[in-house]
């Protein structure tokens, strides 16, 4: 036997901590199990680790065989999520038009709402697929996917009769500024089964409406506000807070005032890294650079803003799990379908001519375009072989991959934090066991 190479430890008081990143577990042991484990893998006719601790090391693969090889596990677990084909995902862009202004947006947006020929080829589409799959998976986005609601809730009526009739499963979701996420849109999405919904808030008000004020120039804090107070009672919420070098100080007023409406333990938050992209396409994020964070950069930034929300009650301290094929981009059975019916591979291509697959009304004829995202092979890229990062990224985004000027923004945070994130969650872990009889050690599940 010997030691993963994704293991990674840290200590605290008189206990050592391991976590593999194959399993995505964390396993605790006190100072005497370590050295007897030191002391069995240097020496293996060592009888001193007791087998109970062995058992729970080879379970949370911290422990493997000496000819395993933990690479190659890698890429047929990566290949074997690209290519699966018994879970079907749709991203579709029931409006491509908004009704907001973010100078950050990545696409070129114009008023599209989903016609209904195109809402027709869709279920053709569905109705082709429906005997190989046992699971149907939609995520509703835009632009703006509520300004396409009639669509959206016929559609999805649609989805349900027809999942229910072949034994197939489904279950949506629904990326959305929250302008328009009133009770009664909350009560529509929830029985049309859409279980969760990402809204957006960049800070507090004042913050908030100037990085993503309406077309009128007006704010849209305290709408978003007030519809939050509703969502919760019909969906999981999860908000993310856009965040670069002007707006990361102002994160814990936004918790504060969020723990003052009565939020907090209600719905989850957590920071995303705004990115200047020019694409070729007249889209604003081309001019939003200047405070833009790096990755690396942002990898702290986000760190400092998961130990606020943890302690406001907006997060958890998880860790990442183990991972495939990590997005829609690279895997065969995903597509992104546009609010006119042209076809996209990821989510940062909408809206952007030059990166169309195809149409749904002729699917199964795609363009060249196609080919570079399911060629896309982080297991040749000689840094991610040697990353301690690979078995929760698998590469990370290929969108920024294949972009010479975002190659840097491609990559899992958890590269450059991972130690800090560790010890964050052994920090949780310590203090639950304060006041607690002593305990043998334990694999906790941190996916």
């Amino acid at each position: 036997m010997r030691e993963s190479n994704y293991n990674i430890w840290t200590k605290r008081d008189d206990r050592y901590y391991v976590y593999n990143g194959m399993s995505g577990s964390l396993l605790g042991m006190p100072k005497s199990d370590y050295a007897n484990l030191r002391r069995y893998l240097d020496n293996s006719n060592d009888k001193a680790v007791s087998a109970d601790l062995l058992a729970k090391l080879t379970i949370g693969r911290m422990l493997t065989t000496d000819d395993a090889d933990e690479f190659l596990s890698l890429r047929r677990r990566y290949d074997a999520t690209r290519h699966a084909a018994d879970k079907l995902v749709l991203t579709i862009v029931s409006s491509l038009g908004c009704n907001f202004d973010c100078p950050y947006c990545f696409e070129a947006k114009y008023p599209s709402i989903l016609s209904a020929d195109v809402q027709a080829e869709i279920l053709k589409f569905l109705d082709d697929q429906l005997a190989k799959i046992s699971e149907l998976h939609v995520s509703w986005f835009g632009g703006e996917p509520l300004l396409g609601k009639r669509s959206l809730l016929k559609l999805s009526d649609e989805f349900i009769e027809k999942c229910d009739k072949a034994d197939v499963s489904y279950f949506a979701d629904i990326v959305t500024n929250g302008y328009l996420l009133d009770e009664s849109t909350c009560a529509e999405l929830r029985q049309r089964r859409v279980s969760s919904v990402q809204v957006t808030l960049d800070g507090p008000p004042e913050i908030h409406d100037r990085m993503r004020p309406l077309v009128s120039g007006r704010g849209s804090f305290s709408r978003i506000l007030k519809n939050l107070h509703r969502a919760t009672d019909f969906l999981d919420v999860l908000v993310r807070v856009n965040i670069d070098r002007e707006n990361l100080a102002s994160a814990e007023e936004l918790f504060q005032l969020l723990v003052a409406e009565g939020l907090a333990g209600k719905l989850t938050m957590y920071p995303g890294q705004l990115v200047g992209v020019d694409d070729g396409v007249p889209s604003p994020s081309a001019k939003y650079k200047s405070c833009c964070f790096t990755r690396s950069e942002f990898a702290k930034a986000e760190l400092a803003f998961k130990k606020l929300a943890s302690r406001y009650g907006f997060a958890t301290t998880s860790l990442p799990g183990p991972t495939g094929a990590p997005c829609t981009a690279v895997r065969a059975n995903e597509l992104v379908i546009g609010s006119e019916g042209e076809l996209y591979k990821c989510w940062e291509s909408v809206g952007n001519p030059q990166e169309t697959i195809g149409h749904i009304s002729d699917y199964q004829k795609s363009d060249g375009r196609l080919r570079k995202w399911l060629k896309f092979d982080p297991f040749e890229d000689k840094e991610c072989q040697r990353c301690i990062a690979m078995p929760v990224c698998m590469g990370g985004c290929a969108h920024h991959a294949m972009d010479r000027l975002q190659y840097e923004n491609r990559c899992s945070t958890f590269r450059y934090t991972y130690r800090e994130q560790i010890e964050m969650r052994v920090e949780m872990e310590e203090g639950n066991r304060k006041d607690l009889p002593a305990r043998r050690p334990t694999v906790m599940d941190t996916r």
